[in-house]
């Protein structure tokens, strides 16, 4: 496996050549490796799937204050009567 000597992204296959899908650079593949390099599985990726959203700080404490429990209230919609 190599990998882009700009970014230091892995390289994948890409007609004859190896290719950084973030840089988008081409480098030269070295022949007597190609089994090195055969896709055995693509993934498809849904349009619903999001990128994760990393928090870097979390609420301290066992309990919200009333201010949010009121705001994801009103953001998720939740009435009194609503039960979980």
């Amino acid at each position: 496996m190599r990998f882009c000597e700009e970014c230091g992204n892995m390289l994948v296959p890409k007609e004859g050549k190896l290719y950084c899908k973030a840089c988008e650079k081409e480098f030269d593949l070295d022949k007597s490796k190609t089994d090195d390099y055969k896709i055995i599985k693509t993934i498809k990726h849904d349009e619903k799937e999001s990128a994760p959203i990393v928090v870097k700080e979390v609420i301290r404490g066992d309990r919200i204050s009333g201010d949010d429990r009121k705001a994801y209230e009103d953001l998720f919609e939740i009435s009194e009567g609503d039960s979980y």
